[in-house]
């Protein structure tokens, strides 16, 4: 009879140790509430609702200073048959950084304006609302054409200091990335 031991425990040690890799880290990812489209004259404007929730990792890690990015990537797509194209593409940055010195939190928006904030929950409120001015005119949408708006937050890890950077990439604390969140465009 052969010794399945030692082949089980291969295999536990295997899926132990890469556990983390595959888990999901949800209590600390950002959610896309809600998102759409609204026409301002002729041209459109992405609004938007985002939840950040920082884990305690991150959390400690900004109120020693260090600079916490995010990437939000905002697509206008066509369904086809095969694939879908890309009608819009364009990736907005924000970065959250504590300023000791002063107690408050610094939020710089993708125009690269700095806002000052007395709270945590005051600069997570001000990233939340995201607003994109959209230079796609309202009439470029087809009638019988399926169009939807997708949406993901990413936290730049290549953004943080380089030695806290592998800490980043094995520690699940540190996603906090949304999935493609989709949206229909009703026209």
């Amino acid at each position: 009879m052969p010794n399945l031991a030692k082949p089980f425990s291969l295999g536990l040690f295997l899926c132990l140790s890469l556990w983390p890799f595959f888990s999901a880290a949800d209590p600390y990812s950002a959610i896309i509430r809600q998102a759409g489209l609204i026409e301002t004259g002729s041209d459109l404007q992405v609004q938007a609702r985002i939840d950040y929730r920082l884990s305690p990792t991150a959390k400690e890690a900004l109120h020693k200073g260090v600079p916490l990015t995010w990437v939000v990537d905002i697509n206008i797509r066509k369904t086809g048959r095969i694939w879908d194209s890309t009608l819009y593409s364009r990736e907005q940055r924000y970065q959250m950084q504590y300023h000791a010195l002063l107690n408050q939190y610094e939020v710089v928006t993708p125009d690269d304006e700095g806002e000052m904030f007395l709270s945590l929950n005051a600069a997570m409120n001000f990233m939340a609302n995201l607003h994109d001015d959209i230079r796609l005119a309202a009439d470029s949408f087809q009638p019988g054409q399926h169009y939807y708006l997708a949406i993901k937050c990413r936290f730049d890890r290549e953004a943080l200091p380089v030695p806290l950077r592998p800490f980043a990439y094995l520690d699940t604390q540190w996603y906090l990335s949304s999935d493609w969140t989709l949206w229909p465009i009703q026209k």
